[in-house]
């Protein structure tokens, strides 16, 4: 959790518009829909959680990340994240405002 608010801090300072980190309160599905357990299963010990960066659009998101690509404490996050998390179980993707 601290490892991800540092790196929000990072990309908000590099010109990301917003970071937000949300832990999960229901994911069972409701009024006839699936929900998060009907795609995948956590065991006991887990927790899942949603960050968010929000950027202009694709080319800010490209224009922030190479700001990022230089920053040595971005750099070991990334390293120290993959020695304590199971990166095969975690979930990236990006959408696009409609």
């Amino acid at each position: 959790m601290k490892m991800s608010k540092k790196t929000g801090d990072i990309l908000l300072s590099h010109g990301t518009l917003d970071h937000s980190i949300y832990y999960s309160n229901e994911l069972t599905g409701n009024q006839g829909t699936m929900g998060i357990l009907n795609l995948f299963e956590l065991e006991e010990d887990e927790e899942l959680m949603l960050g968010q960066s929000v950027f202009k659009d694709e080319d800010h998101y490209y224009e922030v990340m190479k700001k990022t690509g230089s920053n040595d404490m971005i750099a070991y996050l990334n390293q120290h994240i993959k020695d304590i998390i199971e990166m095969d179980k975690v979930i990236s993707s990006k959408f696009r405002l409609v």
